[in-house]
């Protein structure tokens, strides 16, 4: 008898491993081979957070906020519960619970996790880094610029670097003033050269023969993300050599040489 019970035991004991291991195999699983992700997007830029589950049966997707200890949840199966707008699931078959955000902003970035309801929910998180581009106006030497000054009738050119680009743009707009510049046919002599061949987008405008009219604030776009600007100076003197394309110091460095030549002059005619 007692060596009846230790084999229905035994057999009991063997028969529930089983179950427990039959019913591990049929739980949902995440496609991916690890359990975390980090996906960078750009600001302003539409960002999708992947989530493929495998063997899903009869259980729920859903998708959470966490920030720190809390937890706001954005979609549960086909249904988006957030009250923004931008955040949608957009199901991807025959897998994807994929998790859509819409004209990313700096607070978008932090951890999501996308929640399989099992007991416990099996959970897959997802880090997403916003960033922004960065548009710098520079001059030949590569150095950041604010100012710069020509001569009447000289060539206007101006140069834009964009650079901390994870995904390839193509609208860069210049404009002077509230006036776009890059399809301008009105004025003529005005053209825009972009190189998207590297990391760093460089963008150049020329202006051909210059008038004070010319003068004002230009800005180099990319969208409504990131802006660049310069104050152009367009103007007339006796050494528009030295002018063109120069700094407010050197022009400022310049002018005093100026003056002390003058007040040389006029005190050797005193004398």
């Amino acid at each position: 008898m007692t060596a009846s019970l230790s084999s229905l035991w035994s057999y009991s004991a063997v028969t529930e491993d089983r179950l427990h291991a039959d019913h591990h195999h049929l739980l949902p699983y995440f496609h991916e081979h690890q359990n975390a992700s980090s996906i960078t997007a750009q600001l302003g830029s539409t960002a999708f957070l992947h989530c493929r589950v495998n063997r899903l049966g009869d259980k729920t997707v859903s998708w959470v906020r966490r920030d720190g200890d809390q937890i706001k949840l954005l979609t549960w199966g086909l249904h988006t519960y957030s009250n923004d707008a931008r955040y949608s699931l957009n199901f991807e078959h025959p897998n994807n619970w994929k998790l859509q955000i819409k004209y990313t902003q700096r607070r978008d970035q932090g951890s999501y996790e996308c929640q399989v309801s099992t007991h416990p929910p099996r959970v897959f998180s997802v880090t997403l880094n916003i960033v922004a581009p960065l548009v710098d106006i520079i001059d030949a030497r590569g150095s950041s610029i604010s100012e710069k000054f020509y001569k009447t009738g000289s060539t206007i050119e101006l140069k834009c670097t964009i650079s901390q680009m994870p995904q390839a743009q193509t609208f860069i707009l210049w404009r002077h003033g509230d006036h776009m510049l890059n399809y301008d046919t009105s004025r003529g002599g005005i053209s825009v050269k972009t190189d998207m061949s590297s990391a760093v987008i460089v963008s150049t405008l020329f202006i051909a023969n210059a008038s004070p009219e010319d003068s004002g604030n230009y800005t180099c776009s990319l969208g409504d993300v990131a802006t660049g600007s310069v104050l152009v100076h367009v103007l007339n003197g006796e050494h528009p050599q030295a002018m063109h394309g120069s700094s407010r110091k050197d022009l400022c460095s310049l002018t005093l040489v100026v003056l002390l030549s003058s007040l040389t002059t006029l005190l050797n005619t005193l004398r």
